[in-house]
């Protein structure tokens, strides 16, 4: 029986019971790291600033990200080629962060992601706080090299940006050719 499948169980008190599916769980942890990393990044806001913040945040989410693609090296694609590995890590990243709605292209060496859907734009939106762009580049970066290491660079681009009134989220990653 895979993780999918399972169900778990609690056991509170005297002998009630509380039993959770994995999607359930699954919904939890997303709705936790969304709101986790808000608060988070709100309450350094209110503390050191909106700039020092978001500093903070970068790289929060840089190390979050390569350590995110060296789990995912490690474990579950032992040996990552270029661009297929990058966008199952991606995938997997995608639907622990809740993001949704995802277009993805591909052109020679050129991968386009378009989000229409994203629970952590959605948060940053109600919050009024920016945009994370930023973020998400360095994100990439960050999961590009803990799933490669050295071996592959990208060059990421963030294009359209739903906070800034346009259709989608658009990304766009490119292999930096080696010189």
């Amino acid at each position: 029986m895979g993780f999918a499948e399972n169900v778990v169980s609690y056991v509170w008190g005297k002998g009630d019971k509380m039993n959770l599916s994995a999607g359930q769980l699954l919904e939890i942890a997303q709705y936790s790291i969304v709101r986790l990393d808000g608060a988070w990044f709100l309450a350094l806001a209110e503390r050191l600033g909106k700039e020092k913040a978001w500093e903070m945040d970068i790289e929060a989410w840089k190390q979050f990200s390569y350590l995110f693609g060296k789990k995912i090296r490690k474990e579950i694609i032992l040996n990552p080629v270029w661009p297929e590995s990058f966008l199952e890590s991606l995938e997997i990243l995608s639907k622990v962060l809740k993001i949704e709605g995802r277009k993805i292209s591909i052109e020679g060496d050129t991968i386009t992601v378009q989000t229409a859907d994203c629970e952590v734009q959605k948060a940053i939106a109600k919050a009024g706080i920016a945009d994370c762009g930023i973020v998400t580049v360095h994100t990439y970066h960050g999961l590009m090299r803990g799933l490669f290491g050295k071996s592959i660079d990208i060059v990421v681009r963030h294009t359209k940006n739903l906070n800034q009134g346009d259709d989608c989220c658009e990304v766009i990653v490119s292999q930096k050719i080696q010189e």
